[in-house]
């Protein structure tokens, strides 16, 4: 006799922050590149969210980038409004052009082809709105090489409260 069992659950404490062969940084900052603490947010207030990667020795891969929203936030889509156009965010250093961008409902995601002779540092960046009061979970951010999976970085997580509109 032959038995299976499968198990699948949530950790009740999060992964800490890791970084093995990159590191992602996740900061936020107002539409013309002030940075704004997200911990206490009003509603219908934007941000740019731009991703730091730092790759410690360059390497040619395909590269993903996940980030996961917390609740209360929304994804300003470009392809759906202008608001959240990232050409308005000059501001940026070390911008990088994804291959290809997914703006969900719960997430960001970038695929990124890079070259072994790349520059070490590169940024993603999108745009979000506070839209629901309330407190939430900062998920993580996660970068990983889609081939080779021991390389791979993730962000700590954090808290996010959006304050009513006055």
């Amino acid at each position: 006799m032959q038995a299976v069992v499968s198990v699948s659950g949530a950790p009740v404490t999060p992964e800490p922050a890791a970084s093995n062969g990159f590191k992602i940084e996740r900061n936020y900052f107002t539409l013309d590149g002030k940075p704004v603490d997200i911990a206490k947010a009003r509603q219908n207030d934007r941000f740019a969210v731009v991703l730091k990667i730092t790759e410690a020795k360059p390497e040619y891969g395909h590269i993903m980038v996940s980030d996961y929203l917390p609740a209360g936030l929304e994804i300003d889509n470009p392809h759906l409004v202008s608001s959240g156009d990232t050409g308005t965010l000059d501001w940026i250093e070390d911008g990088e052009e994804p291959e290809n961008t997914e703006f969900r409902d719960d997430r960001f995601t970038a695929a990124i082809d890079r070259a072994a002779d790349a520059k070490a540092v590169f940024t993603v960046a999108y745009v979000v709105r506070a839209v629901s009061p309330g407190k939430y979970v900062l998920p993580q951010a996660h970068v990983e090489d889609m081939y080779n999976p021991s390389r791979y970085g993730r962000s700590g997580t954090g808290s996010v409260e959006v304050l009513a509109a006055k």
